[in-house]
């Protein structure tokens, strides 16, 4: 299949049996399927495309979907497409994207494509994040002979031994439209995750990555320029913090504070990013990735139903269970930020592991389109993973 190729996806729909929430698989689960990594902007502004990656033939890449009836059309093509990174343009003219070690615009008006920057030889690029206006793009660089032997593999194998392979890893500021860039910082230090913070293109919040336990801190914040490369918070050996992200209006980052010894506490936080100040929101449930809505009214998680790391999840057991019906805190939560309140959305029901070809493609990364119409989230709970979303109008005029 080529650029330009149009597919066709029929939609279901089906209510949820512990919610009674309407429900619409919008991909089939005889294949793969998943949407952008959940921060990314990965609908229109109006909320009637969505950027998505299906395994055809044996191959992924990045598609275009029309939600209002399943059309797809294709935007990449040959090895080594980003397949979590792609996200539309502000105004909705084009998509960013990486393949293999160059950073792609790609103009959704005839297809065509340019380079605005390739990651030197010897490094891997990756994890970018973007300014409000595009005009800025942040990712991390890693030196390929620094990682570990199995680093980026497709199991969850390679998580803790490239953390303490502590590979040389750089923060890499692009300014896209003149095509130049710099080294912001650079580190014996497994960098994740830059987003540059909105209403703020010169602050970039990224992470420290790796296992819990084994990291000396998750949330850092750096400018552009390099100064003031700062940790956010301390963080204890026994407390899991994820998944950061800011807020649409660049006040705070957000981010889940769990304990996983004594009480066992879990609750959203957000962080001031000048004064680094901490607030607690709310108790929330285990979620594993959870965003607000573009006016911050409403929050959505996705909750995981077992006190056990995603990466250290046991295939095994996590079948054994599924197949004796066993049902664990496995929802989609919707919270109410005014009321700090959440509540059931539905059951996603995923089995969290990694074995349909990448680490992520069973994380249901529940997200908003950009409208705030619907609440998109990934599953296996059918076959393979297949993007399902809920009306999430409906759903709420209902609940009235």
């Amino acid at each position: 299949m080529a650029i330009g190729d149009k597919i066709y996806n029929h939609f279901s729909t089906y209510t949820d049996p512990y919610t009674g929430t309407e429900v619409e698989r919008l991909t089939e689960p005889d294949h793969t399927s998943h949407h952008m990594y959940f921060y990314n902007r990965m609908t229109t502004s109006d909320g009637t495309y969505l950027l998505y990656c299906p395994e055809l033939n044996g191959e992924r890449q990045l598609y275009m979907m029309n939600l209002e009836n399943g059309e797809a059309i294709q935007l990449t093509e040959g090895e080594g497409v980003d397949e979590y990174g792609g996200m539309f343009s502000h105004d909705d003219k084009y998509v960013f994207y990486q393949q293999s070690n160059k950073f792609y615009k790609l103009n959704l008006a005839d297809l065509s494509r340019e380079c605005f920057y390739e990651t030197p030889e010897g490094w891997n690029g990756g994890s970018a994040g973007m300014s409000d206006d595009n005009r800025f793009m942040s990712i991390v660089e890693t030196k390929k002979d620094t990682v570990a032997a199995k680093g980026g593999g497709k199991n969850w194998d390679f998580f803790a031994q490239n953390c303490l392979a502590k590979p040389l890893c750089r923060i890499v500021y692009i300014d896209v439209e003149k095509k130049t860039s710099h080294v912001v910082i650079e580190d014996r230090c497994w960098f994740g995750h830059t987003q540059i913070r909105p209403g703020d293109p010169d602050t970039i919040m990224f992470c420290h990555e790796g296992p819990y336990d084994l990291i000396d801190a998750r949330l850092w914040l750096v400018q552009s320029d390099g100064s003031n490369y700062r940790c956010c918070r301390e963080q204890p050996n026994d407390l899991i913090l994820t998944h950061e992200f800011w807020l649409p209006d660049g006040s705070k980052l957000a981010f889940v504070y769990r304990e996983t010894t004594g009480d066992k506490v879990e609750n959203i936080r957000m962080i001031d990013p000048e004064t680094l100040e901490e607030t607690i929101l709310m108790p929330c449930s285990p979620f594993a990735h959870f965003i607000c809505d573009k006016q911050n009214k409403y929050m959505v998680g996705d909750s995981q139903g077992s006190d056990v790391p995603i990466h250290l999840l046991n295939q095994e057991e996590q079948e054994k269970d599924r197949a004796a019906g066993i049902i664990k805190n496995d929802f989609i939560y919707l919270i109410d930020v005014a009321k700090r309140k959440e509540e059931k959305l539905c059951y996603h029901g995923t089995s969290w592991l990694a074995k349909h070809g990448g680490p992520q493609d069973a994380h249901p990364h529940p997200c908003f389109t950009q409208d705030n119409r619907y609440v998109i989230f990934v599953s296996d709970r059918e076959g393979k993973p297949c993007i399902y979303r809920v009306d999430l109008e409906k759903y709420l005029e209902e609940k009235k």
